[in-house]
């Protein structure tokens, strides 16, 4: 499952502005011990969710849209659990630059090698369909420390600190990443070196960038991106999960089988939006497995249907679009 590295770009950006800043910051967190980072998790869970109630609206809202199964009291014990991940999480990726792969490896436990090692045998790469659950950032750096060839696709960073952050976040350990911008022909020659490319199809885009797909039962805009190169390429797309265990260290990452191709005779588009559905259904199982892991604070529902009339987004949406 290894390629030979992609050769160098040239020398390196010259450090941003805060950057100094940022360095010190990674190296305090990286101080802590794992049950400390818990503790501090978890203390941080807790003030988003009671002190600052940090996005609460929005999160709560799209919880109670999305699992209308759940009474006021589950509801609240949900909202509880996902801020303690989400604080889990900020820790988490904070000591992420300063800790060593051996140390992300004894940590992460990979579930379906065997999967992947499957898929690839087709010689056509790897489509790897995932969400923004668990830690992520944790599993994509297992993955390369396991000698994955893994490239994910991103969204453009603001800034040159930003793009510096993340640049400590995941170039540290080598994760590599495609932009989602005019990316193509970067994708292309991953999957043609029997790569891995990492999709996330978890996020709303506007309405000329997606398609509509039901997600939770309501309609949600998807990018169709991962059926077309899919059905272009005939490549095959296997969903990834990512999760942690109740101790706030452990992690897993696991990689299904890969999901059968459907075709509509004689339409295309239906074809991709068809196949699309499909992704995003296989995504709404695995969140549902463990929902306060998902991200629930992003607006997921936020681009709506052309057809949808005023009265019916202000009814059913008003609270996410603040």
């Amino acid at each position: 499952m290894t390629n030979p590295p992609d050769t160098a770009a040239g020398p390196p950006p010259a450090r941003p502005r805060g950057a100094p800043l940022v360095d010190l910051l990674f190296w305090i967190f990286g101080l802590l011990s794992d049950r400390n980072a818990v503790r501090l998790g978890t203390l941080a869970g807790r003030i988003m969710h009671t002190v600052l109630r940090f996005r609460r609206t929005v999160v709560e809202t799209q919880m109670r849209m999305a699992l209308p199964e759940l009474d006021a009291a589950a509801l609240g014990r949900l909202s509880r659990a996902f801020y303690r991940h989400l604080g889990l999480l900020l820790v988490e990726i904070l000591r992420q630059p300063t800790r060593t792969p051996e140390q992300i490896l004894r940590q992460t436990v990979v579930h379906g090698t065997k999967n992947l090692e499957a898929a690839l045998a087709r010689g056509k790469g790897v489509l790897l369909l995932g969400a923004h659950y668990g830690n992520w950032e944790a599993a994509l750096t297992a993955a390369v420390a396991r000698d994955i060839d893994l490239k994910i696709i991103t969204k453009e960073v603001k800034g040159p600190l930003g793009q510096y952050v993340v640049d400590r976040i995941r170039g540290t350990h080598g994760v590599k990443t495609i932009p989602r911008r005019n990316s193509i022909f970067e994708i292309l020659r991953q999957l043609r070196r029997n790569g891995l490319v990492g999709f996330v199809l978890d996020q709303n885009v506007t309405v000329d960038e997606g398609v509509f797909v039901d997600f939770f039962g309501r309609s949600a805009c998807t990018l169709p991106s991962l059926a077309v190169l899919a059905a272009r390429h005939r490549t095959p797309v296997s969903p990834a999960r990512f999760w942690r265990d109740a101790d706030g260290i452990t992690h897993h990452f696991k990689v299904f089988p890969e999901i059968p191709w459907e075709e509509i005779p004689g339409d295309a588009d239906a074809t991709i939006r068809h196949n699309t559905a499909r992704y995003t259904k296989t995504l709404e199982d695995l969140i549902r497995l463990q929902p306060d892991q998902w991200l629930w604070l992003h607006k997921r529902w936020k681009t709506r249907p052309p057809g949808e009339t005023k009265a019916n987004i202000e009814r059913s949406m008003s609270n996410i679009q603040r």
